[in-house]
């Protein structure tokens, strides 16, 4: 189907139809050249190569009017209509190669993009929560382990593949338990798993606040992804408050502009949330949630449509052509 509908001859077609007045969001985390098999970090959270996304951007850039979430809040403001054909690409969590891969392709093509920030890993010397998993995973010399909270069965370090299942296995417990049981669990695991950690096993790996402001100065925009990327739905009341707003808070001190837009952590959210991102004064917030948003929806919780590594072009290009028929019944 892909095949069929990214393909030259349907875009006359498309081009043609009426424009319902829909905003395409692309989801991307990582642009990288490193083959996933030799990463040594969650190779999930690879999106597209070099190459691929400056295939991508190229193909968007002369079918879509690329936006960003302020020229959305001018439309708000102004009660103008979205633009024709509009998109906004967007990457979550502020790794480096957003800085050293991907913002080169954007400025040479002069094309915006907003980059969520989780602001407490801008020049921290420690990795990311599922990439520190994937790192000890991968790293240790074990070839097997008990982990009874995590799984009732030995969790398997015997091959590439099982690896990647005892990755998952263990993403899938952190997700579904209050936060400090994670961090506890975070903290014991290089122990548990006998590997040791490079002192600057994070520096390449998140961008730092000099990269943010140069890309800020050269039509990137930045919105909030919470201060430590928690589960928000995990945490308490307290603490929630605190991801959110203060995520917002130091962002504006360091750019001195006002931040519109956050992003949930892991795409998952509910009323609380929701309620917590709108009195922390952000305009719009994004989900994981697979689709296309609409003004009549409201600008919380919108949609987006997620770039694997693994997509081929068509599937890319039809997934932006035709949302409606490529993403249907995917779930978040």
């Amino acid at each position: 189907m892909a095949t069929f509908l990214g393909n030259g001859f349907t875009q006359p077609f498309w081009r043609l139809a009426p424009d319902s007045g829909c905003l395409r969001i692309l989801a991307y985390h990582r642009v990288w050249d490193e083959a996933p098999e030799t990463f040594a970090f969650d190779e999930e959270l690879i999106s597209a190569s070099s190459e691929d996304f400056h295939r991508q951007m190229s193909w968007a850039k002369r079918h879509f009017e690329i936006l960003s979430f302020a020229d959305l809040h001018v439309c708000a403001q102004e009660n103008r209509p979205w633009p024709r054909r509009a998109l906004i690409v967007t990457f979550d969590d502020g790794y480096a190669d957003n800085y050293t891969h991907a913002f080169p392709i954007l400025k040479e093509l002069n094309l915006p993009a907003t980059i969520f920030l989780s602001t407490s890993y801008i020049e921290a010397p420690r990795l990311f929560w599922w990439d520190l998993i994937a790192y000890c995973v991968k790293q240790t010399k074990l070839s097997k382990i008990k982990l009874p909270d995590v799984s009732p069965q030995a969790l398997s370090f015997e091959s590439e593949r099982a690896r990647r299942v005892t990755i998952n296995k263990i993403l899938s417990w952190i997700k579904s338990v209050p936060d400090n049981v994670k961090n506890i669990f975070l903290e014991k695991l290089p122990e548990l798993l006998q590997v040791s950690l490079p002192d600057d096993i994070s520096s390449a790996t998140q961008m730092s606040w000099h990269q943010v402001r140069e890309m800020a100065q050269n039509g990137i925009e930045f919105g909030g992804h919470s201060v430590t990327h928690p589960i928000l739905s995990n945490i308490g009341a307290r603490q929630l408050e605190t991801e959110i707003a203060e995520c917002k808070r130091e962002i504006e001190d360091h750019l001195g502009r006002e931040t519109l837009v956050f992003s949930y952590p892991n795409g998952q959210s509910n009323p609380a949330v929701h309620k917590a991102v709108q009195r922390a004064g952000y305009a719009y917030s994004t989900a994981y949630s697979p689709g296309v948003a609409h003004p009549a929806a409201g600008s919380y919780s919108l949609p987006r449509i997620a770039v694997e590594t693994d997509f081929s072009f068509a599937i890319f290009q039809a997934n932006l052509l035709f949302p409606s028929i490529m993403l249907r019944g995917l779930s978040q």
